[in-house]
Order: C-alpha cells, then structure tokens, then sequence
C-alpha cells in the first residue's frame, strides 16, 4: 500500500503506518481487519483482497497541533475551507505573540474493488465520516447528516486533468453521485469548531477517495 501526499493526486510517496493513526481498519466482503493495534514486531502489513467485491481503507489521526502565525492566516484558512460564518460568529483572539493555535483530525476512508463493482459502503461509526450509496455521496456528523455543507469535490480523469468544484451538500447531507466519466475522485469537507474556555480551535478533515 503506498499513501501519496500532494495535490491533484499527485506528491511524494510514504509507507502506510498503520500504527501511527488512532484507527486503522481494512475492511472486506468476509471480514474487518483492525490494523492499529498491530504490533512493531508484526511488521508492515498486507492489505490483501479477500474475495472479489468492494474492499474499504478507513483511518481516523490521533489530534493534531499547529500554530498559525497571525489571526489573518487562520481567517483566510477559514474563508478556505468555507468556514466565514463560524468566523464571524466567533472572532478569534491571537495568543500573546499574535499568532493562533489550532488542533486538527483527518477521518478518511477509500473504496477500491476487487472484480466486479460488488457490494456495499456501509456506516463505520466515526465522528466525521462519508458514506456512498447508488443514490449519492452521504456527510454524517456524529449520528446526524451534514446538511447544507460545503464540500470540495476534486476528480482526475483519465487525460490527466483533475478538475475541483466546491459543493453543497442537500437537506438529508447528501451530494449527488453524477459522473463515471472520472478515473477517480476524491470529496473533502472541513467541520471547524470554536474553542471552550482554555482550549484550542478544532478543525476536523473528513474524505473519501473512491474510482467510479
């Protein structure tokens, strides 16, 4: 398994950890494997097909610090990710050297086939999480829907191009699935949060890549 890091899904090439994340799972037709509690001494792992059908990589991070270095960085990350009415309901305050921290999570799953476009994605359980069925795309937020979102689509097609549209999910949290055309695409939205008293702003990632 090789994890890409960069833009228009091209970057530099990493090994997959699963250690390093807080969950790891590899999940197929006949069985989910936990990869997270791995021991070092396991060594890498495989992640081989189990049998022909669809095949899910799901990962959530352990929390994640930065410090942006004025309130003017954080704002344009905001406006961003589509985020200026958390903003402006909530202006930040700079801590003493004018700068801002904040503490982020990516939750990240991607669909890959064995075979035949054969069974089903299906609800994991994390916080933030993406789920696609025959009808759309699906945003859930803890046990609620994500509706009136926005979301970032990007698709690579097969000359090359990646082409990125800034969406909106509908009233049941959903975007609507249009497209095979694409080779394949991956869709993105950010949760922000506001800190309580002695705490950090949050930002909480949440992705899906899958081939049409």
């Amino acid at each position: 398994m090789q994890v890409f890091v960069g833009e228009d899904f091209d970057g530099e090439v990493f090994p997959f950890e699963p250690r390093a994340y807080r969950e790891a799972y590899w999940i197929g037709p006949s069985a989910v494997n936990v990869l997270h509690t791995r021991s070092l001494a396991n060594g890498m792992p495989s992640l081989m097909f189990q049998a022909e059908g669809l095949h899910i990589l799901a990962v959530a991070s352990y929390p994640t610090a930065l410090v942006h270095e004025t309130v003017d960085d954080f704002v344009a990350f905001a406006e961003e990710v589509g985020a200026s009415n958390m903003i402006a309901e909530n202006p930040p305050n700079p801590n003493q050297n004018g700068g801002l921290r904040e503490t982020y999570r990516r939750f990240s799953k991607v669909l890959t086939h064995l075979g035949g476009h054969k069974g089903q994605d299906r609800q994991l359980g994390f916080q933030y999480e993406w789920v696609k069925s025959w009808s759309g795309i699906t945003l859930y937020a803890g046990d609620k829907v994500a509706s009136h979102h926005p979301v970032d689509l990007h698709c690579r097609y097969r000359n090359g191009q990646v082409a990125q549209e800034r969406l909106l999910t509908d009233d049941m949290g959903r975007v609507a699935y249009r497209s095979t055309l694409p080779e394949r695409c991956l869709i993105n939205a950010v949760f922000l949060t506001p800190p309580a008293p002695g705490r950090d702003w949050s930002s909480d990632w949440v992705s899906m890549t899958w081939d049409p």
